[in-house]
């Protein structure tokens, strides 16, 4: 009897190590794909509130940027980080600039995207941000929407809104974008392509409350 229990009790571990990734993956729901095998793969990175895994966001590094001027006390509603990402995935290296200001109190990110090179981070000040503003690539949509409408789920499409959590992530060499918001229903998981131009991959979401 008891060397006949030592692999139940081997099954039973494994199984129970493994209910967190299965319990996790169920609770975010695939709601539309351009590749569903890929969805359903990013789908396992994310918690119930659509909140990503530690490992996922490690794929890009991002660091504080200190503006020259003067700045707010504190880092939660006034924030830049930059990355070195080809973040449109044209196989050249960019800096991407995140920033995150409060609207009514809450945060939301935007992104700037520039060449690697580009010295606009010395252009820029607390004082006089224009030089960041100024350009054509990034997402800057706080305060506003982002229709889920690219992808049919056959039913009127839902939208994020006015604040906005954005998260560039790689999978297998290639650069996507988390897109949620302050409610964290739903997620948008779409490729950059320049300007204002998105590709979205999948739609998700979460199985919480």
């Amino acid at each position: 009897m008891r060397f006949g229990l030592a692999p139940m009790i081997s099954v039973a571990f494994l199984w129970y190590l493994a209910l967190p990734l299965l319990v996790s993956a169920a609770s975010v729901k695939v709601m539309a794909s351009k590749d569903l095998p890929f969805c359903e793969k990013v789908a396992r990175f994310f918690g119930e509130r659509l909140v990503p895994d530690a490992e996922l966001l490690k794929t890009v590094e991002w660091k504080p940027v200190e503006l020259n001027g003067q700045g707010p006390k504190t880092r939660r509603c006034s924030s830049f980080d930059k990355a070195i990402v080809d973040v449109n995935n044209d196989g050249r290296e960019d800096l991407v600039v995140k920033t995150t200001f409060c609207m009514k109190g809450a945060p939301s990110d935007s992104l700037y995207v520039f060449p690697a090179d580009s010295p606009v981070l010395d252009q820029t000040n607390w004082q006089d941000m224009a030089p960041l503003l100024a350009t054509m690539d990034k997402f800057e949509r706080t305060g506003g929407t982002y229709p889920l409408s690219s992808l049919s789920m056959g039913t009127v499409p839902p939208a994020l809104m006015t604040h906005f959590t954005v998260q560039p992530f790689v999978i297998d060499r290639v650069t996507y974008l988390a897109l949620t918001d302050g409610r964290r229903g739903w997620m948008v998981v779409a490729k950059y392509l320049n300007g204002e131009r998105f590709e979205d991959q999948c739609y998700l979401k979460s199985g919480g409350p």
